[in-house]
């Protein structure tokens, strides 16, 4: 697991197996409110399909605020 914020970060958002680091920081980012659009850049295909798949994982309010909150104690 990465270390850091980025390792406490994807700790949080883990729930579902398998989801790397960024695909778990990109996941939070998209599930901001009032946020219309992210961009991202994917070297592969398979890069492409792990930031499609993270984008597909429900991410609620309050779990999204748990993340937040990791954040803002930093």
């Amino acid at each position: 697991m990465p270390a850091g914020l980025v390792g406490e970060l994807t700790a949080q958002l883990t729930e579902a197996p398998g989801i790397s680091a960024a695909g778990a920081c990109l996941l939070a980012a998209a599930s901001t409110p009032s946020l219309d659009v992210v961009l991202l850049s994917a070297s592969t295909p398979a890069n492409w399909g792990e930031s499609a798949a993270a984008l597909a994982l429900p991410l609620d309010a309050r779990r999204l605020r748990e993340i937040t909150d990791v954040c803002a104690t930093r």
